[in-house]
């Protein structure tokens, strides 16, 4: 027996979509597995990067979901059943890129002293 609502989990990576439209716009950049290391232009990349909104995400989402076999006919669509997009996994991360290793080293070392004591009871 199957309970309603069905989940359905779609992936959307960030990083690449700005890849592929950074590509289309013919914006030179060079890539980092997470990321741009360099880019020509970094006014309109940042645009992409931020173009990526709820609105979107909603537009990727129902567009997978126009494409895959739901459950749901036109009539339970009409009377208001649906999905909604929700996060269920947002990751967020800055990339910092260090030319030299003991610039690495000393961001480390920083950021650990700054955490050692994370989780102690009088810090929770």
């Amino acid at each position: 027996m199957h309970l309603f609502p069905y989940p359905a989990k779609i992936w959307l990576n960030g990083r690449e979509r700005a890849k592929r439209q950074a590509t289309q716009a013919e914006i030179g950049f060079t890539e980092l597995s997470n990321g741009f290391a360099t880019t020509d232009d970094p006014t309109v990349l940042q645009a992409i990067c931020d173009r990526l909104g709820p609105g979107v995400i909603n537009v990727f989402v129902q567009r997978w979901l126009s494409r895959l076999p739901l459950p749901f006919t036109d009539t339970d669509r009409d009377a208001g059943y649906w999905w909604e997009t929700s996060m269920w996994q947002v990751e967020l991360s800055r990339t910092s890129v260090f030319d030299a290793p003991r610039h690495a080293r000393g961001f480390f070392e920083a950021l650990i002293a700054d955490k050692l004591d994370l989780g102690h009871p009088h810090n929770v």
